[in-house]
């Protein structure tokens, strides 16, 4: 039996003691909605790097958002491309 795993595996990173313990404080520091912040910036990092190593389309729907931190869609409900909302709000595609 085999295991698969249904999402990328973060990479592993090592950060000095240092700079971990600056992490820690900055997050004891912030106020909930930096924290908030900080957070959606990150997904959307993260979101960045996988588009530009062109892994962004072998997500499914559902993984995309939930790396966005977007809720999981309704059933029925009409979704736009990103195309589509450029297109209508007359935006370089």
């Amino acid at each position: 039996m085999s295991v698969q795993r249904s999402e990328p595996v973060e990479p592993q990173t090592q950060v000095t003691v240092r700079e971990l313990r600056r992490l820690r404080a900055l997050a004891r520091l912030a106020s909930p909605q930096e924290l908030a912040d900080a957070d959606d910036a990150a997904r959307v990092e993260e979101h960045d790097e996988l588009e530009a190593d062109g892994l962004t389309a072998a997500l499914s729907d559902e993984q995309a958002r939930r790396l966005l931190g977007i809720p999981p869609s309704e059933e029925g409900a009409e979704y736009l491309t990103t195309g589509e909302v450029r297109r209508r709000l007359g935006l370089p595609l």
